[in-house]
């Protein structure tokens, strides 16, 4: 089996039926910065929970043994300033369902890109199931604005032969399998 980019027409097929690949799917492109389906991709929209990082002097932040109390929760219901220089994590409204043949690659969104926000989602893999966690980092000396609801990044998707195991059967174990929403280091 080859390996290719889904194309507009295969990702409204995904999204329809019992289970579909992306909940709410829009079929078409809207808003400013848009969201909805591209021709080779699916623009997602930003969520309103936000985790925020305290800092403080001794705060260290190690994966293996992640400091929660480091965090604390906002939510927002139009816009978030992310101050300069830092980083937020994010949710996406869509959740995502994804087939054990088809993968996700994210990029940000160029409107955002153009004003210093680095956007960051690890690939969407085959047989994932949840709500985004999206890293945003302000790389710009100034305040950006984030609009809750619209176009904050577009995800492309790839089809090839199923994995020997998906994200849900690997060893290690898929420790994001089902998240809710966004979600610090497991």
């Amino acid at each position: 089996m080859s390996f290719s980019i889904l194309s507009d027409r295969e990702i409204i097929a995904l999204c329809q039926g019992e289970r579909p690949m992306i909940e709410p799917f829009i079929p078409y492109q809207a808003g400013k910065p848009s969201w909805g389906l591209g021709s080779f991709g699916y623009d997602i929209r930003l969520g309103k929970k936000f985790l925020v990082p305290l800092g403080g002097v001794n705060a260290v932040l190690d994966p293996v043994d992640f400091p929660r109390g480091h965090f604390r929760e906002i939510q927002a219901e139009e816009t978030f300033e992310l101050a300069p220089h830092s980083q937020v994590l994010a949710e996406s409204v869509e959740t995502f369902n994804m087939p054990d043949d088809v993968m996700g690659v994210c990029w940000g969104k160029s409107t955002y890109a153009r004003c210093g926000l680095l956007v960051n989602v690890t690939p969407l893999e085959a047989g994932w199931r949840g709500r985004l966690t999206i890293e945003l980092a302000n790389l710009s000396p100034l305040p950006i604005r984030l609009h809750i609801g619209q176009g904050i990044a577009q995800i492309v998707f790839f089809r090839g032969e199923r994995p020997k195991r998906t994200y849900g059967e690997k060893e290690a174990g898929g420790g994001y399998q089902d998240q809710p929403g966004v979600t610090l280091p497991r």
